[in-house]
């Protein structure tokens, strides 16, 4: 078969893999084996091409701390406030440049304008820029004044000098000066990241938490109640103290007759006038009394039987059922349970 047209090799990367199949697929076609052969090298190309690999992440930013604006604030502690900002720039992740790591290796003829320039001018942060070789310049703000400090900080960008960001706090105490930097720095360093950078990339969507799992309380089962005793004197109770009572009414009586026999014997019986059948009057009076006595103990023995019948424990009732069969030749009766 014909020679193929030569075309040009598109710029994608092959892998390792495709590169050992395709020399033997061009073997192959140049033997004349079959036209498939060309079919099947397209497809090892097209598949064996790599996708365009991912965008490596942006450089971290470079900063050039430059000498700040610490009008009448003592010398050593606009060191100490430098070398604080210094620190928490590189715990962000920047490339941090002092000016006192540039200064040292110039003449004295090309440090004197870099330390003295007027900070806030576009021209002053040009030159910072270009001797640190960053990208953007932070003023650190450190006025004393009569509240306090007043602290703070500003970020231009080296190329032009243009102010990207700046936040000053006034009336700072020397004790909260570093703690009011971080702050300051905390609220320059997103801004600047994003002017230079653009914004930071969204976090990856939050899985959906997991449905609750309904909980059922077990709730303790009700235990169970005992059946109640019988008492099967309790009924019944009330007939002996019925009783009692009413023995004991009668023996009150048979004691007031007793009691009314006596009287008449000791006040209406005088030696002058003796009673008519003195002797059939007291014998009423000790039969009286002596019915009394019966009467009394017949209705207190009927009270306290009718409350010993009344709290007289019971017994549980038995679990007894009767069964009954029929047998060829007749039946059976029984019963089954616990007798008590």
């Amino acid at each position: 078969m014909g020679r193929p047209p030569t075309t040009r090799a598109p710029p994608w990367r092959v892998s390792p893999e495709a590169r050992a199949v395709i020399p033997d697929l061009a073997r192959r076609s140049g033997q004349g084996e079959s036209v498939w052969v060309w079919i099947s090298l397209l497809a090892a190309l097209t598949l064996a091409t790599q996708a365009p690999a991912a965008a490596p992440p942006p450089p971290p930013l470079s900063i050039l701390v430059a000498p700040p604006d610490a009008a009448g604030a003592p010398s050593h502690v606009v060191e100490f406030a430098q070398e604080h900002v210094a620190e928490q720039l590189r715990a962000r992740g920047l490339v941090v440049v002092r000016i006192e790591d540039i200064t040292r290796k110039l003449s004295a003829s090309k440090r004197r304008p870099l330390l003295r320039c007027n900070r806030t001018a576009a021209s002053c942060i040009r030159s910072l820029g270009a001797a640190g070789k960053t990208e953007l310049v932070l003023v650190t703000e450190l006025g004393q004044l009569l509240s306090g400090y007043r602290t703070g900080a500003r970020i231009y960008t080296a190329d032009d000098g243009a102010l990207v960001t700046e936040h000053l706090i006034p009336g700072v105490s020397e004790d909260q000066l570093l703690d009011s930097l971080t702050q300051s720095l905390d609220a320059v360093l997103p801004v600047a990241q994003t002017a230079l950078r653009g914004p930071p990339p969204a976090p990856p969507p939050a899985e959906p938490p997991p449905p609750p799992v309904a909980v059922v309380e077990a709730k303790p089962l009700a235990p169970e109640l005992e059946p109640e005793p019988l008492r099967p004197l309790r009924r019944w109770a009330w007939l002996p103290a019925a009783g009692g009572a009413a023995l004991a009414g009668v023996g009150t009586v048979f004691y007031l007759q007793a009691g009314d026999r006596y009287s008449r014997l000791d006040k209406d019986g005088t030696p002058d006038a003796p009673l008519d059948d003195a002797d059939g009057l007291a014998s009423s009076g000790r039969r009286a009394q002596t019915l009394s006595r019966v009467a009394f103990g017949l209705g207190a023995a009927g009270l306290v039987a009718g409350a010993v019948m009344f709290l007289l424990p019971g017994e549980l009732p038995a679990k007894v059922q009767p069964s009954a069969a029929v047998v060829p030749g007749g039946g059976m009766v029984g019963l089954s349970g616990t007798l008590p």
